[in-house]
């Protein structure tokens, strides 16, 4: 991996940000074609799959390659890859460390819950 700072670092960051253009081409392409498909077969009883294919890659593609195109798009994309790159990710023990505060936060929260609506019925019963 390049050093941070030099043109290698910002070509890294660059493809980080083509595969997510291509990935969202690819997920536009894949609504397409089932939002093309589910409006052709109301109006054909046959739909024909090549046809819908190409209209969906069409589709998926020219999105992608308009917000590509769309200087401020991807601007941003580049900008949110630079300080998701500068992020300090927490290391497995630290994680598992996190993990088990939650989880025992949680045990405990339930606990306390469960005393204070036993405590209610309870009440509510004696009251009512």
């Amino acid at each position: 991996m390049t050093p941070k700072g030099t043109a290698g670092a910002q070509l890294d960051l660059t493809r980080y940000v083509h595969i997510l253009f291509i990935a969202g081409g690819a997920v536009a392409a894949y609504l397409a074609y089932n939002i093309i498909h589910n409006i052709w077969v109301h109006f054909s009883p046959d739909p024909s799959f090549p046809l819908l294919f190409a209209l969906s890659l069409a589709a998926g593609g020219g999105l992608a390659f308009y917000f590509w195109h769309h200087e401020q798009t991807r601007q941003l994309a580049q900008e949110v890859v630079g300080e998701l790159s500068r992020v300090t990710w927490p290391t497995r023990p630290e994680l598992g460390a996190a993990t088990v505060v939650v989880i025992v936060t949680s045990i405990v929260m339930a606990i306390v819950l469960g005393l204070f609506d036993f405590l209610w019925s309870w009440l509510t019963t004696v009251i009512y």
